[in-house]
């Protein structure tokens, strides 16, 4: 993952549910808290769900311009062409070519990947850590519910009574001199634990108490609250995060205060009852997260603000309104789950460029594989580790010995990137090893009909520089995958044979530019000072590459 992958997956991608929540409780302001509760639950739940959906769904790539443009600068700065190592072009359809060399130059990924290894190392740390420590509020919190005493019978009656009156669940009551103020813990059975100091409050002050607890019981608070700290653990960077789980807890609140007032409770006195309970409670010890609590500071205000404001009498969401909530979060859920950074070239204006002179860019390809990952190049290698390594002994001993030592280095190299494929090209090679031989192995393969084994067969041909494959190398010219007359054209450029440059004179007009890059260099070369003026006409070619490479056959600087 890279550093703006990994940025993506736990800054942006949250902040866009989070924003969307924001918006939709905002405009829910007017109704009850029950459906705004709907509203955050939604969003914690999709950011959980951001993970999976991101395996699942198919990748919907942003351009990352900053780092095109400071590639293709680069490339810009460059007095030639490169490619990576006895590659012979790259295969993305946009890049810029590298600097060619002997002895190439190798860009550092190590330093960024490092950095992105050690960020991930220790957002992963933390958020185990604090899933361990939720997950221990969790078991403290069921140890004290089982060491807590059956309630009085006088209260569990009277909770029996407000359950059916309001059509509740019906919940154990239990007390326990570790609760500071009434709380329901448990995820799966919700018990209501009770302070000692209530047990000699009237039924008057009980009842709303109760009802209230109930309330949470019913709604299942418990397991939608765990599942707000989970996400605030996991996304443990991101205060968006935290600030949503908060307002998950506030609403359900708020709704079963609601229910409380709605049952026919006087809001002035129910306000007054929650500072008692908040009283009572001061100093004394706490579940905290793991469970609900009547009376958490950090909302009480706003709670006593909204029943003193009557904020309680809220009209309910319509039908159209959910349809039209829920098509919202999905809308939003599964475009930032699919969100994913790529790295795109956009067209870089320098002087004397076609863009400066009016002329439209070089766009991206649209035919056939242009559009299909570089991994949609790769050749299923069908041969174990063991009988490999006999073929490349077999082979540097063979007759085509001095080739095959020229494939060891290849062999062993280190890919960089994605479109870095010259060790699985080299292994493929050898795997084609027949009696010690490779080149004509390789020359029965420029005739099969995949163009994958075609291409690989070229760029080997072209390390080889054998004279025999130049017939049979021109016809895939024409081919229409482009990806093959690369890698031909290539393996043409590498031979300087001169049968080729009738082909290779046409191929300056190519629509892929990494064709037309490779026609610049052999024209130079093969064709003397009569081709001067076809390669003249490549300065004002749409890509920077073949510009740069016209430039430099032509000895301008």
């Amino acid at each position: 993952m890279t550093t703006l992958g990994l940025l993506s997956a736990l800054l942006l991608k949250p902040a866009a549910l989070v924003a969307v929540a924001l918006g939709t409780a905002a405009i829910m302001r007017r109704t009850g808290a029950g459906p705004r509760h709907t509203v955050w639950l939604a969003a914690i739940g999709g950011m959980l769900a951001l993970p999976l959906l991101a395996a699942a769904l198919p990748d919907l790539r942003v351009p990352r311009l900053d780092d095109g443009l400071r590639r293709v600068s680069a490339a810009a700065k460059k007095p030639g062409v490169a490619r990576e190592p006895l590659s012979g072009r790259p295969s993305d359809s946009l890049a810029p070519p590298a600097e060619p060399s002997a002895a190439p130059t190798r860009i550092d990924h190590d330093g960024p990947h490092r950095v992105v290894e050690a960020a991930f190392l220790l957002w992963a740390v933390v958020a185990c850590l604090l899933l361990a420590r939720r997950i221990g509020a969790e078991l403290h919190a069921h140890r004290i519910a089982r060491s807590a005493r059956p309630a009085p019978e006088r209260l569990s009656h009277l909770g029996a009574r407000i359950a059916r009156a309001s059509d509740l669940t019906a919940a154990e009551l239990r007390v326990s001199d570790l609760v500071a103020s009434p709380v329901v813990v448990g995820l799966v059975r919700p018990i209501v634990l009770l302070p000692n100091a209530t047990m000699t409050w009237a039924d008057a002050d009980l009842e709303p108490m109760l009802a209230h607890e109930l309330g949470h019981v019913g709604r299942r608070d418990c397991l939608a609250n765990f599942c707000a700290d989970v996400a605030a653990s996991v996304y443990w960077c991101n205060p968006l995060v935290r600030l949503a789980a908060n307002r998950l807890r506030l609403e359900a609140e708020r709704a079963c205060d609601e229910r409380v007032v709605r049952s026919g409770a006087n809001p002035r006195a129910y306000a007054e009852l929650l500072l008692r309970v908040a009283r009572t409670g001061k100093g004394a010890p706490s579940l905290t997260c793991a469970a609900t609590a009547m009376s958490r500071a950090r909302e009480l205000e706003s709670r006593l603000v909204a029943l003193l404001d009557g904020q309680q009498a809220a009209r309910p969401v319509s039908r159209g309104m959910a349809v039209t909530l829920v098509a919202l979060g999905v809308a939003v859920t599964l475009p930032a789950a699919a969100l994913t950074v790529s790295a795109a070239e956009p067209p870089v204006v320098t002087a004397g460029s076609p863009t400066q002179q009016g002329m439209a860019p070089e766009p991206p390809g649209r035919l056939g594989d242009s559009l299909a990952s570089p991994s949609s190049e790769r050749v299923p290698l069908r041969i174990d580790a063991d009988e490999l390594d006999r073929r490349v002994a077999a082979a540097s001993s063979g007759v085509d010995s001095i080739f095959a030592r020229s494939l060891l280095g290849a062999l062993r190299h280190t890919p960089t990137h994605e479109a870095d494929l010259v060790r699985e090209r080299a292994r493929w090679v050898f795997s084609r090893t027949t009696n010690g031989r490779l080149i004509e192995p390789l020359l029965e393969s420029l005739g099969e009909s995949d163009w994958r084994v075609q291409a690989y067969a070229a760029w080997a041909l072209g390390v080889a520089g054998d004279a025999r494959a130049i017939p049979p190398l021109v016809p895939l010219l024409r081919s229409p995958v482009w990806r093959l007359r690369a890698m031909a054209a290539f393996a043409l450029r590498t031979s300087s044979d001169p049968r080729a440059l009738d082909a290779m004179r046409a191929a300056l007009t190519d629509p892929a530019w990494q064709v037309r890059v490779e026609a610049v260099e052999y024209v130079a070369v093969v064709g003397g000072a009569g081709e001067r003026d076809l390669i003249r006409a490549r300065l004002d070619d749409r890509h920077v590459a073949v510009r740069l490479a016209a430039e430099s056959a032509l000895g301008i600087h």
